[in-house]
């Protein structure tokens, strides 16, 4: 889904929200995550899952396209995501109620 989408479906569900306000306010929140993991903090939503910020140490890679070893990758931050048990239980719904039934015939 595209920020755009997720503006026309908030637009949708709160009419009486101006296009504009709800652009500010998901760009605020977008901006404050993005500070806070500038700061090193952790970002939990709960029923979501946690996002923190990780340093990956610089490494020795390979070129996919050419296949080129020995290529140097430097340091860098990336980001973690770990979704929550909630929202794992949501997305395997099906998988964890097979789970459940299998375990209780047994």
């Amino acid at each position: 889904m595209v920020r755009s989408k997720i503006i026309a479906n908030l637009c949708n569900q709160y009419p009486s929200l101006s296009r504009k306000d709800i652009e500010k306010i998901l760009h605020h929140i977008f901006s404050e995550i993005i500070e806070a993991l500038k700061r090193g903090q952790m970002i939990q939503f709960r029923g979501f899952g946690m996002i923190r910020m990780v340093r990956r140490k610089a490494r020795i890679g390979r070129n996919p396209k050419t296949g080129e070893r020995n290529i140097k990758i430097p340091e860098k931050n990336a980001i973690k995501w770990k979704c929550s048990k909630a929202f794992f239980n949501r997305l395997n719904k099906s998988f964890t109620e097979n789970k459940i039934s299998d375990n209780h015939s047994n």
